[in-house]
């Protein structure tokens, strides 16, 4: 893989990760649906790790060249 290639997922991913820990933090808001913000809180928190693992195998993949 190519390093540029790497970088450019790399800030991409980077950039959706930040969004969902905006969006994890925007949630603790107090509301009286708290079963429909439940969801929202594991979907940011699923997608911001899911980013994160792959924000670090594309830097592991590099790193192994």
């Amino acid at each position: 893989m190519k390093p540029f290639v790497a970088i450019l997922g790399t800030l991409l991913l980077l950039a959706v990760g930040a969004f969902c820990l905006f969006g994890f933090l925007a949630i603790f808001e107090p509301t009286t649906n708290t079963a429909q913000f439940m969801m929202f809180r594991i979907g940011y928190s699923v997608t911001g790790l899911g980013c994160l693992v792959g924000v670090g195998l594309l830097i592991a993949r590099v790193a192994s060249r």
